[in-house]
């Protein structure tokens, strides 16, 4: 094949719009031992893909069938464990109770958040009695 036909091929490929005929083409120029200096480099890449196309698998796999024993065996193993989370779980819940001293301290909290929620408007209460006297100073002369 010629140089220029080669570059062409090559180009329509890259492009992706070379055709099946010019791909055989340009493999079968790649697999050849003298290959022009200049196209050196895409030889390992064609070579690749032509091993690549020639790789086939043979796979006979044939699942094993497991005996209903070992089946049973898994489906009790898996009750088991599943029955001692749930106990170990309910364990775990009963004995988490809170003592004396937590539920006080848990009043404690809600009592003083109340507290501060009537401070604030307690505050805030006062800050419109002090616009109130500095409005009143202005009018009134106080001596």
């Amino acid at each position: 094949m010629e140089l220029k036909q080669v570059h062409k091929h090559l180009e329509r490929y890259l492009e992706s719009s070379a055709t099946l005929a010019e791909e055989q083409a340009l493999y079968a120029y790649f697999s050849q031992p003298n290959v022009d200096k200049s196209l050196v480099h895409y030889k390992p890449y064609f070579t690749a893909i032509a091993q690549q196309r020639e790789e086939r698998f043979s796979v006979n796999f044939k699942p094993k069938l497991k005996s209903t024993k070992v089946q049973f065996i898994r489906v009790a193993a898996v009750a088991a464990a599943a029955i001692a989370g749930v106990f170990i779980l309910q364990q775990t819940v009963v004995t988490t109770q809170p003592s004396p001293e937590e539920i006080a301290f848990e009043e404690f909290k809600t009592n003083m958040y109340l507290v501060a929620t009537q401070l604030n408007k307690g505050m805030q209460g006062v800050a419109h009695i002090e616009t109130f006297n500095q409005t009143t100073n202005k009018y009134l002369k106080t001596e």
